[in-house]
């Protein structure tokens, strides 16, 4: 499809910057995220990749399926692994960002996890893709990178600006399984709370799935209290993923 013959929308332009700040966007996640139908999502990944602007891959994270094939990004001949994925060529978010984020396709490993950092971004942000507002991982890195290039201590899944308090400013945090291994989790938990402070955050959001991770955190957030000689962490929240999301009716 030529440039000539290619007309974007506004809807997506807005979705490439989004997808660009995020890296990568699974499929099912397309239609929360311009607000319009499956159908409709797929068309408009489909004109985005045609145009030469996105991928789409199949990751298989294990999941039992059954795939349906896509009759847009499917070969008719190779057996269904797993669900769809979009993110943006190299250039495509070099152009959106700013900066070049280098080589980059998404990996199984990673995609339970930033499914659901990107479902909690819908549901507090919607679409909005000011960078002040919601500030990424992917330009977390690049803005708190030290001279050699690598960032400077531990980097939180996102930055959300509060709405009703706009000087604040909160790290968001995701956890989906328990991080195993002695002191773990309070070791990865007080790094994200010192990152916090080191950058004058008003502090971490946490959201966990399930109850029994959240009441790990909570152990975990009470010994780090016990620790620093204080009752409770006062810049500490925890919330339930799930419930955070279906409040906001994001899949």
């Amino acid at each position: 499809m030529s440039g000539k013959e290619f007309r974007q929308q506004p809807h997506e332009t807005r979705f490439l910057e989004f997808l660009s700040q995020e890296r990568a966007i699974a499929m099912a996640l397309v239609p929360t995220a311009i607000g319009r139908s499956i159908r409709a999502a797929r068309t408009m990944v489909h004109r985005l990749k045609q145009s030469g602007q996105v991928q789409v891959t199949r990751m298989d994270t294990g999941g039992p399926g059954p795939w349906r094939p896509s009759p847009y990004f499917d070969d008719p001949s190779e057996l269904l692994r797993g669900p769809l994925w979009v993110y943006p060529e190299r250039e495509t978010a070099c152009g959106y960002l700013d900066f070049d984020p280098g080589p980059w396709q998404p990996r199984p490993s990673m995609a339970d996890h930033m499914t659901a950092v990107t479902a909690v971004r819908l549901a507090l942000m919607g679409v909005e893709t000011d960078p002040e507002l919601w500030t990424s991982e992917r330009m977390l890195y690049r803005r708190l990178r030290g001279e050699n290039g690598q960032p400077i201590g531990h980097v939180h899944d996102a930055w959300f600006q509060d709405f009703t308090d706009p000087d604040k400013v909160w790290a968001v945090e995701v956890e989906l399984t328990r991080k195993r291994g002695r002191g773990r989790l309070p070791a990865a938990m007080s790094a994200a709370l010192d990152a916090a402070d080191r950058h004058e955050l008003a502090g971490v959001l946490y959201f966990v799935r399930g109850e029994s991770l959240r009441r790990a955190v909570e152990a975990a957030a009470a010994l780090i209290a016990n620790k620093r000689g204080i009752e409770r962490v006062p810049n500490l929240e925890i919330h339930d993923l799930d419930a955070t999301l279906a409040r906001k009716e994001v899949p």
